[in-house]
């Protein structure tokens, strides 16, 4: 273990120091988002100059982003801000709406209306300006002149137009066309915060809903129910058109030409070429296990064995030509490969030896052959 760490120390020391620079970015990296309209946000488009301001006025801020979290946070004295309210579905909004909470919605379209009140209906858009409140809505009138524009909206019936429609108020429904006059970049100019404070500060617990495009009432449908209906003959048709040109291409149009190699390499470089790659990467035992099957191979012609005969029969001949002990011949031939280099040299020496003294006259006769099973 110690060995393994002592080689590996460079880059065991380099995955320490990119974990630490890591943890320090995370560490020092603010804990905001550029996301707008949210209380979090410290772009020019979000809200969090806003949210700081109403908690420092004692006012609970809880961000929000799925309607089921949002549902048991409803009722009376509570505000329920909803920054994207186009991404509702009708049955949404009839709970809020019977919830008894003061909605506050941005920017919302027709649709969205409907499914609330009747008594206010989108008429265009109008400039950004500063205007003054033109109507007598005690928030508005408090506020002064606030920016004004945006999409703006007709009031009928009890509910009342401000700021040229652009912020209209009936019950507990309010209706903002320009929320820019909520963001950072703009609250703290003219009666944008007094307005923004009286209509989001009006209850001790604010809801500050985001909604998530993936939030939704639908029933999760698979991928495969998203396909047109072609897809899969088209697939099939492709697979079988494959198979033909396989089957096309890959017939044989004759018996295989054999080539001339483009280099020739003499067979002294190839076993020098093994050796010193067997002696760069230590394997000396691997080397060992080399000479002793290419001695086996010629011990088995010398002495007229058959080919796939084993080392033990090889050793058996062998001691009978030589006159050597067929056990010292099979640990030779078949014993444990030496642990070193030298150990390796030995080996090849006694191998060469053995081959040597095979070669030498003799007046023994060779053993009858065993069978190979």
């Amino acid at each position: 273990m110690k060995d393994v760490l002592a080689r590996n120390r460079g880059g065991i020391l380099i995955g320490f120091l990119v974990v630490a620079v890591a943890l320090l970015i995370t560490l020092l990296t603010p804990r905001t988002t550029e996301e707008a309209f949210s209380p979090q946000s410290v772009d020019p488009s979000g809200g969090r100059a806003l949210a700081r301001v109403l908690a420092d006025q004692g006012v609970e801020i809880s961000e929000e982003r799925r309607f089921d979290e949002v549902r048991p946070r409803l009722g009376s004295g509570v505000t329920v801000l909803v920054t994207d309210p186009d991404l509702l579905s009708a049955d949404r909004w009839r709970t809020l709406a019977a919830s008894g909470a003061d909605l506050v919605l941005l920017r919302p379209d027709e649709n969205t209306l409907a499914a609330l009140t009747s008594e206010i209906v989108p008429t265009g858009s109008a400039t950004a300006a500063d205007r003054d409140p033109g109507c007598t809505l005690e928030d508005a009138v408090t506020a002064g002149t606030a920016r004004a524009g945006g999409l703006t909206y007709a009031a009928t019936g009890d509910a009342t137009a401000c700021y040229g429609g652009s912020y209209v108020r009936t019950g507990n429904l309010t209706v903002v066309g320009q929320p820019s006059l909520m963001t950072n970049h703009w609250v703290d100019q003219e009666g944008n915060a007094a307005l923004a404070l009286r209509t989001l500060g009006a209850h001790e617990s604010l809801v500050w809903y985001l909604p998530d495009p993936l939030d939704t009432e639908s029933p999760t449908l698979p991928l495969t129910a998203l396909l047109p209906r072609w897809l899969w003959p088209a697939l099939a048709l492709v697979v079988v058109a494959g198979l033909v040109v396989l089957l096309w291409r890959g017939r044989r149009l004759g018996p295989v030409v054999a080539e001339p190699l483009p280099v020739v390499v003499r067979a002294a470089e190839t076993v020098e070429g093994h050796g010193r790659l067997y002696a760069s990467a230590r394997a000396v035992d691997r080397a060992a296990q080399s000479l002793r099957e290419a001695t086996l191979r010629r011990l088995r012609a010398a002495t007229g064995l058959d080919p796939r005969a084993s080392a033990g029969d090889v050793a058996d001949q062998v001691a009978w030509f030589t006159g050597r002990p067929a056990g010292g011949v099979l640990d030779l031939l078949a014993g444990p490969p030496p642990v070193d280099d030298p150990g390796l040299v030995r080996l090849a020496n006694d191998l060469e030896t053995l081959e040597r003294a095979l070669r030498e006259p003799h007046a023994r006769e060779p053993l009858p052959r065993k069978a190979t099973q």
